[in-house]
């Protein structure tokens, strides 16, 4: 049985302090997006899902990272590497600015970035 996906907007997984800040978007790329994620201390992303996958480079920061139920800590100079429908969840365990440099797939609409996510 196929699972249903529904809509769900960055601002519904990601805290009030977390900015993110493209850097190539679409257009002109039809196939991904480059961003800067910033999570202040104690901010971070809940569990969630893509339709698409994508990778997490951390530049600055102590974080913990969650993905398909395994936890890493996360500093500079780490890359992490999300795959396709995987659960991950970011949280900002230090005390100064978690930076991550990010690839991602679409899509991004009027309303915002957008992400599916698994019902069920």
């Amino acid at each position: 049985m196929k699972k249903e996906h529904v809509w769900q907007y960055i601002s519904d997984t990601h805290s009030d302090s977390v900015k993110i800040e493209p850097i190539l978007d679409m257009p002109p790329a039809k196939e991904f997006r480059i961003h800067i994620t910033r999570f202040q201390p104690g901010a971070g992303a809940d569990p969630h899902s893509h339709e698409w996958e994508h990778a997490m480079y951390f530049m600055g920061g102590t974080g913990k990272v969650v993905i398909q139920g395994k936890e890493t800590i996360v500093k500079k100079g780490i890359l992490a590497f999300v795959p396709q429908h995987a659960v991950h969840s970011v949280l900002n365990i230090g005390e100064d600015e978690l930076v991550v440099w990010g690839v991602s797939g679409p899509p991004k609409t009027e309303a915002g970035y957008a992400q599916l996510r698994k019902n069920g």
